[in-house]
């Protein structure tokens, strides 16, 4: 594989990146930034992707200024920032990786009491932000003022051995406001495009010197309508033209959109195709003119994508982020001629930008993220290898499995089932959510390679247990979804369980739901009950959730949250959140307001139970008498294949 251009060193400016895979910039423990703070968290996620092979790294976005302060995010301080500079730097330096700073303002965005003081929103045009706050139209030496933070930021981060900065263009920030004319209508020199880029370009590159990276992020397209005040990606290329050649910068970068609802989009989740801009990368390309090289991004998760999108000419280099948040080791399995034991992102975005901004990311199936140090450390080498009985075959028996046996315990896994993944595999027939399963699929793998033996179709029992003689053992037969209610009925509509209402199953047997109607009952607004709600509109049934929350993505991510959305009305799906179930009869749900009490009657053909399924924990006093047991998974406490995953790669990191 060492032939692959993938692989192949480049030269930007006067630094050469040793190959062609970028981690890109990406909301990751963002109290790296906080006064105060170690920063050890991100040092130790991004130094983890150096070791792992990664050619340039592109640091979580730094705030340069004080009116750019949101929730959860931070304003740095150059003292503050000083030593984290010059430790992450080092770190990976160490691994032969380069690193840029990625730097912006939030301009006209969010409101103003999460600022320090309240300050204002500030903007280049006196209109509203989305959260409905009045914006604040900067006057000329404050546009000065933001400039010079820029420059300020930059300077802190070069002198402290980071190999660059990046300038955010992108999602909707000050930057791409300021050629944007949805957010820009001034009649002042700032009112000009590119101006503000140019003047921005010149300050930074003086206060960073000649011999350090200078990057610019752009939209390939901004997806606003020019009625709407967009630019449109011809005009985004022509722009992007004019910025490189001004002659500051010294590599171009891309995303997509405009922030807000856009980003389910620029990052998409499994729902949208592998590479679908590439396209419009290669038009952002066709118009540098060969000038810098072009970092080519969105969802690009395989080598052979990766590698394709070079040798097509699309790009110079790959963003291949959520890649390596799923696989840091990816460069180094590729490099190895070990391409076929790379763990694939599947796009689920849960475990990463569905978390951003409120929590730390990680990753669906990859639970190192974010914890490498203490990983490393649970890593250690085992002095007594042991027999490992693991029962359940789902993603936290799977991985429990193939943690313990890497550490080097003899491991034997036993599932009910004739295939691994557990409730997982309801997925299987759900289209584009299948893509989940990739996780399971690569985890097999890995078990045949690591030696454990794999017993299907077998119910563990008491004797199995005698028989066997584990010196350890771990409990992960996960749960069973249950067609339970807590209202009265009259038994006139039959209640479904969830599991069975996706699989179109009742009693055992499948049915036809085209031309029915249905409710579910939604006690969880989270991933599992909007997937289940898929599957049964996708069915041919007219569907009504009733819920207590909001709505019925309470508890999805931001991506998912944003998807159904739109789709949910385009199917007829209707939502009747704050609303809870109170009685059946005569073939209809009657249900009630939580807060005004008003009353509604759901004729319906039957009622589908979206409720936490229940623990299959019976083994468990059993298990004891024959050794020590760790449990993992739904039999803890019912909740996704994030959290399984997860513990189950602690449950064999500990036995």
């Amino acid at each position: 594989m060492a032939d692959m251009k993938l692989l192949s060193p480049i030269r930007i400016g006067n630094l050469e990146i040793k190959n062609r895979v970028v981690s890109t910039a990406h909301s990751a423990f963002l109290d790296f930034f906080r006064p105060g703070a170690d920063g050890e968290r991100y040092m130790a996620y991004q130094e983890r992707r150096a070791e792992g092979g990664t050619g340039l790294i592109i640091m979580t976005a730094m705030h340069v200024h004080p009116t750019s302060q949101i929730p959860n995010h931070f304003v740095y301080e150059p003292a503050d920032m000083a030593p984290k500079f010059q430790s992450i730097s080092r770190r990976v330096h160490a691994h032969g990786a380069k690193i840029v700073s990625q730097l912006f303002h939030f301009g006209m965005q969010g409101k103003s009491e999460s600022r320090d003081d309240y300050a204002p929103i500030w903007g280049f045009t006196p209109t509203v932000t989305q959260a409905g706050e009045a914006v604040h139209e900067m006057t000329d030496d404050e546009v000065e003022e933001i400039i010079d933070a820029f420059a300020a930021a930059a300077k802190c981060a070069v002198s402290n051995g980071v190999d660059g900065v990046e300038l955010h263009g992108t999602h909707g920030y000050l930057i791409q406001q300021s050629f944007s004319p949805w957010a820009n209508q001034r009649t002042d020199r700032w009112g000009e495009p590119l101006y503000f880029v140019k003047e921005l370009g010149k300050r930074v590159r003086a206060a960073i010197g000649p011999d350090k990276l200078l990057g610019f992020r752009i939209s390939a397209d901004d997806f606003i309508k020019p009625e709407d005040g967009g630019v449109g990606h011809a005009k985004l290329c022509e722009y992007a033209g004019k910025i490189v050649r001004s002659g500051y910068f010294n590599y171009l970068n891309h995303s997509e959109g405009a922030g807000g609802a856009h980003y389910a989009r620029a990052i998409a989740s499994y729902r949208y195709p592998f590479g679908e801009y590439l396209p419009l990368t290669r038009g952002l390309r066709e118009a540098l003119g060969g000038l810098v090289p072009l970092i080519g991004v969105g969802k690009i998760p395989t080598p052979d994508l990766a590698e394709r999108a070079l040798l097509d000419g699309d790009c110079d280099l790959v963003g291949m982020t959520r890649a390596q948040i799923a696989d840091p080791d990816l460069v180094k399995k590729v490099a190895s001629g070990e391409i076929n034991r790379v763990r694939l992102c599947t796009g689920s975005n849960q475990g990463c930008f569905d978390r951003t901004g409120q929590f730390p990311i990680t990753c669906i199936q990859n639970p190192e993220v974010g914890e490498e140090r203490r990983f490393k450390a649970l890593a250690a080498e085992i002095i007594s290898p042991k027999k490992v009985l693991v029962i359940g075959g789902g993603p936290a028996g799977i991985k429990a499995a193939e943690i313990a046996a890497r550490r080097g315990h003899r491991v034997t896994l036993v599932d009910a089932g004739n295939k691994l993944g557990g409730r997982l595999n309801l997925v299987e027939p759900m289209g584009p959510a299948s893509n989940l399963l990739g996780a399971v699929s690569w985890v097999t793998e890995e078990l045949k390679l690591l030696g454990v033996k794999t017993i299907h179709n077998t119910v563990v029992d008491e004797t199995f247990v005698k028989d066997f003689r584990p010196e350890a053992i771990i409990l992960a037969t996960g749960a069973e979804s249950v067609p339970v209610i807590d209202f009265p009925t009259d038994g006139s509509v039959p209640v479904i369980a969830s599991d069975d209402a996706a699989q179109g199953i009742f009693e055992g047997v499948h049915f036809d739901m085209s031309g029915t109607r249905a409710v579910i009952i939604d006690r969880r607004a989270n991933y599992e009950t909007n997937l289940v709600t898929e599957a049964v509109s996708k069915r041919g049934s007219q569907l009504t959730i009733v819920t207590s929350f909001a709505s019925s993505v309470t508890n999805t991510g931001t991506s998912h949250a944003i998807f159904y959305g739109a789709e949910f009305p385009k199917r007829g799906i209707e939502t009747l959140g704050g609303h809870m179930p109170m009685s059946v009869s005569n073939g209809s749900l009657t249900v009630r307001h939580g807060i005004t009490g008003r009353e509604a009657t759901l004729p319906c053909d039957f009622i589908v139970t979206a409720v936490h399924p229940k623990p299959r924990n019976q083994l468990l006093d059993m298990l004891k008498k024959y050794a020590p047991v760790k449990t993992a998974g739904d039999v803890v406490a019912p909740r996704s294949a994030l959290e399984a995953f997860r513990e189950g790669d602690r449950a064999g990191r500990t036995v």
